[in-house]
């Protein structure tokens, strides 16, 4: 039976605002952080906010107590300090397809298939799926050409394990199917997921459980496993880049600095204050009260470590990130802009001991404040060319030099791309032309007609 999606299917396995709080967290910027910080603190009175002033910033207390009022961005420029390093900028709003591609273009596969996963993701809508089936995008592209469909097809699965996972996919049934399989759950209830949503999704999504217990021989307690694990899903992999703009304010998560010589790397500690649990609360709960209290308790309590159990990871795993770039870039931090080295996801992952999503989903949004700058964490990783001496050399490294070449240009006479190209092999820099006209149109640099001075 062909199954197609519909909102009313989407809706009836949709994330509880719990277990959503749970997986979102790691992709949260700044501001939504801090936010949601600020709700549960307001929501939960086992939660305690420490405002204590950090040595991250210069500003007097009552600055720092004001950035935690109703409105987390001040409305008034003059109260905005450069101690807070809010930077306001117009930035380029992001994307699912951008941030697939930024993802494929990191990865050590051939040109050929470059092209190939940037004719797919052209197909993706927002929500993550396919609008054609993959055959039919086959027969829209590539039917004519040397390219069979299976090589498709082993890219599509290639996407379809990228961040988000699960995008890429014809519909909800394969997009579900691609997440338990990438989930670290246990793996009886995960097999047993896969089966429930392969072989009865109708009956899932219909909440038919009592024949999916009968046909499987399954018990309660083991149903619920298997739809909560389901449920900890996303129905839409797209959803984190729908409507998601750039502010006008960048608000930095991680400072690196050099401190009495010495280069630190530490997090913006306005944006995520600690958070401890209130122990005058605990305490009540051994004393004689009803047992509507001791539930409630009970129940906040196990928020609020899930909560601060979240917040903590999401911390330290970009800390470490951000340590594993400073020590990968660290010719970048001392010398500037055009020493950035290649770096892709899977080094800082391995170097750090997550899945590479982890990475993606931390360096995406968030924003590190530099002796140079404010970059999103996105920005230290890049694609490699080689040089005359066999080094790799970043993309961005180039990018930077052709900036340079373009500003240093006499304007009545602007150099083409076959001339900055020559200019660049003369460096011992390999580039053809059209890589350099590639560069320069990301770089939103014009070329050398509109570029000339009359």
């Amino acid at each position: 039976m062909k199954f197609n999606l519909t909102t009313k299917q989407s809706s009836k396995i949709s994330i509880t605002p719990q277990l959503q709080n749970a997986i979102k967290l790691l992709q949260y910027s700044a501001i939504e952080i801090n936010q949601e910080i600020q709700n549960i603190f307001e929501s939960n009175p086992l939660i305690e906010k420490e405002d204590a002033c950090e040595e991250y910033e210069e500003n007097s207390c009552e600055e720092h107590y004001s950035h935690y009022k109703d409105n987390p961005l001040p409305n008034n420029d003059n109260v905005i300090s450069t101690s807070e390093v809010i930077e306001k900028t117009t930035s380029e709003e992001d994307s699912l397809k951008k941030h697939l591609i930024w993802q494929i273009d990191l990865l050590n596969i051939s040109n050929k298939d470059k092209g190939i996963a940037e004719a797919i993701i052209d197909y993706t809508n927002e929500d993550g799926y396919l609008i054609k089936k993959i055959f039919e995008i086959y027969d829209d592209v590539y039917s004519s050409s040397e390219i069979s469909v299976d090589e498709l097809i082993a890219i599509q699965h290639l996407l379809q394990n990228l961040d988000p996972i699960g995008s890429c996919c014809e519909d909800i049934k394969e997009s579900l199917l691609v997440q338990l399989n990438n989930d670290k759950a246990e793996d009886y209830i995960k097999s047993k997921a896969f089966v429930v949503i392969s072989e009865f999704f109708e009956e899932y999504v219909n909440k038919e459980f009592n024949k999916i217990e009968k046909d499987l021989g399954l018990d309660k307690e083991e149903i619920q496993k298997i739809d909560m694990l389901i449920k900890t899903q996303n129905p839409r992999p797209g959803s984190a880049f729908i409507n998601k703009k750039q502010s006008d304010y960048i608000i930095p998560d991680v400072k690196i600095s050099r401190e009495n010589s010495k280069w630190v790397v530490k997090l913006n500690k306005l944006i995520s204050p600690k958070i401890t649990i209130n122990k005058n609360y605990i305490n009540l709960s051994e004393k004689n009260i009803s047992d509507n209290d001791k539930v409630y308790l009970k129940n906040n309590l196990q928020e609020a470590k899930l909560f601060i159990k979240n917040i903590d990871y999401r911390n330290n795993t970009l800390i470490k990130i951000s340590n594993s770039i400073f020590e990968k870039q660290i010719d970048f931090f001392n010398k500037g802009v055009e020493e950035i080295k290649p770096m892709n996801l899977k080094e800082i992952a391995l170097s750090i001991d997550v899945h590479e999503s982890t990475v993606s989903r931390l360096t995406n949004g968030k924003y590190m404040e530099t002796p140079y700058g404010i970059f999103e964490l996105k920005y230290f990783f890049s694609s490699s060319l080689s040089n005359n001496l066999g080094d790799d050399l970043s993309s961005k490294s180039i990018k930077e030099k052709i900036k340079k070449i373009i500003n240093a240009e006499n304007k009545n006479k602007p150099f083409s791309d076959d001339k900055i190209a020559y200019i660049l092999q003369n460096q011992g820099i390999n580039i053809a032309r059209r890589t350099v006209a590639k560069y320069r149109e990301s770089l939103n640099l014009e070329s050398s007609s509109k570029r000339k001075t009359k």
